[in-house]
């Protein structure tokens, strides 16, 4: 597991002292629970970038002092008893002074529309995952027969709370997220969070932001709820802060960790900015951090969730890129006064039949099979997307990439002498290879609206991309 540690190198402080210290506070604050597996020192030297030697020397001070215990021929565990407990994660709501911002709203929505599914030679377009990286179906039919779990009997509208439980052990260790189980709510992806959200809080004809370019689908069910959609242009760090409309808005679909598409990273300075901006719209944010579980070096930002002292982010994490896109499943962590409310919400939709599937996923991240198998699949992608960047730059040489760090696609800037995104594609396609590039024509806003290209490498094996490239170059030749 990744966990939420920032080092300051250029501190006075030593960089074992300041490891020591943070973990000692994750443990304090309970976001490590007792009895929970620590990552092994040689992951989180890798993770925090420092040698095996420096966390060995954290551990075994914090083992000394009573905060971890080594059981051997098992691992690293933090103490049944640490020495010092923090106050329990309440579901009760600590702002319950502060003015709320929006009105609950039940409101009618339509479906979005569905996304268009094409057939290639070579396609950079596909989005899903190789089937080849995901858990085989022999290990789920193992999983499921050895579900013995009550749960699967009872209707909780919330989703199986024995997998609520474990994603609120789980966010709290790697996100640095805070809250109760009563504050996880199942659902099926980004649009049934998006669904719930405006069920809450979007009245019609309200205003709604959401990123441009952004997730198109989002953007269509927004507006066949009949809310005002308002697109704000996002550069190489994602969102721009600075184009926030003014006046009231109901709320709003930001992706921080990795925009969707380009794969900007929001700086702290603008995740602050962002928030206050919120507070003062009196609007709620929807955090899509899909892909944080996928992210292959350096250390990701502390997302919105943890940054917000008003209660205003509905933070949204997913088991789809990592365990298969016909899952369909993933989780919100509701500020904790919304809990009753958007349970109601959900209770007003289909029934879903995801009972046996919620709780495989449960004793998959409760084992530690879940820690291992993303591993193994950061490896699998993580050496598709260096031979995708490899063949650009053999190809093309010194070439502007985006987004890079985490997630199964990345964004290639055109430099001004290749001409348009618009043409590439095309000139690619006659070569059998489906390019795509910006397609909202109101994204024009955007820096890169003209020169982006995206390629999704997820499906395409090493050879694929190679092939393609080279038929890329062929189709740019002068």
């Amino acid at each position: 597991m990744n966990l939420p540690l920032q080092l300051d190198r250029s501190a006075a402080v030593p960089l074992q002292d300041q490891l020591f210290e943070q973990l000692r506070q994750l443990i304090l604050t309970g976001r490590l629970k007792p009895n929970t597996r620590v990552i092994a020192t040689r992951f989180l030297a890798e993770q925090v970038g420092v040698s095996r030697r420096t966390v060995l020397f954290a551990y075994e001070r914090l083992i000394s002092e009573g905060y971890l215990e080594a059981r051997p021929a098992i691992g690293t565990f933090v103490s049944a008893i640490p020495p010092k407990q923090a106050k329990p994660v309440s579901a009760a709501s600590p702002l319950v002074d502060t003015p709320r911002q929006a009105t609950l709203h039940p409101a009618k929505h339509d479906n979005p529309v569905p996304p268009r599914v094409a057939d290639w030679h070579i396609d950079f377009s596909l989005s899903q995952p190789d089937t080849g990286a995901l858990l085989a179906p022999k290990n789920w039919l193992r999983w499921m027969r050895e579900v013995a779990d009550p749960d699967i009997f009872l209707k909780q509208e919330a989703g199986a709370h024995s997998l609520r439980q474990v994603i609120a052990t789980y966010v709290a260790a790697t996100r640095g997220i805070l809250a109760a189980p009563e504050q996880i709510v199942i659902v099926t992806g980004r649009r049934h969070a998006c669904t719930l959200m405006a069920e809450l809080f979007q009245h019609h004809g309200d205003r709604v932001v959401v990123e441009l370019p952004g997730e198109a689908s989002i953007a269509a069910l927004f507006r066949a709820r009949h809310a005002a959609v308002v697109g704000v242009p996002v550069d190489a760090l994602g969102l721009q802060t600075g184009h926030l409309p003014q006046g009231p808005v109901a709320m709003a679909y930001v992706t921080p960790t990795r925009q969707n598409p380009l794969g900007g990273v929001m700086p702290q300075a603008r995740r602050t900015s962002l928030i206050e901006w919120a507070r003062g719209a009196g609007a709620y944010l929807l955090e899509d951090d899909s892909d944080c579980d996928l992210r292959y070096h350096g250390q990701a930002l502390p997302p919105l969730a943890t940054l917000d002292p008003y209660g205003l982010v509905f933070y949204l994490g997913s088991f789809s890129k990592t365990l298969g896109a016909g899952l369909s499943l993933g989780y919100l962590v509701v500020p904790p006064e919304f809990a009753t409310p958007i349970v109601a919400a959900k209770a007003l939709g289909p029934e879903e039949g995801q009972w046996f599937e919620q709780l495989v996923v449960s004793n998959l991240l409760a084992s530690g099979a879940y820690d291992h198998h993303l591993r193994r699949l950061r490896k699998f992608y993580l050496e598709r997307r260096d031979g995708l960047i490899a063949a650009l730059r053999h190809t093309f040489g010194s070439v502007q990439l985006l987004g890079t760090e985490s997630g199964t696609q990345l964004t290639w800037i055109l430099p001004d002498q290749m001409g348009s995104a618009a043409q590439a594609c095309a000139a690619a396609r006659a070569q059998g290879v489906n390019l795509e590039g910006i397609t909202d024509p109101a994204a024009e806003s955007c820096p890169f609206y003209d020169r982006a290209l995206l390629f999704s490498y997820a499906a395409l094996t090493a050879e694929q991309m190679q092939q393609g490239v080279l038929l890329l170059a062929r189709a740019l030749r002068p």
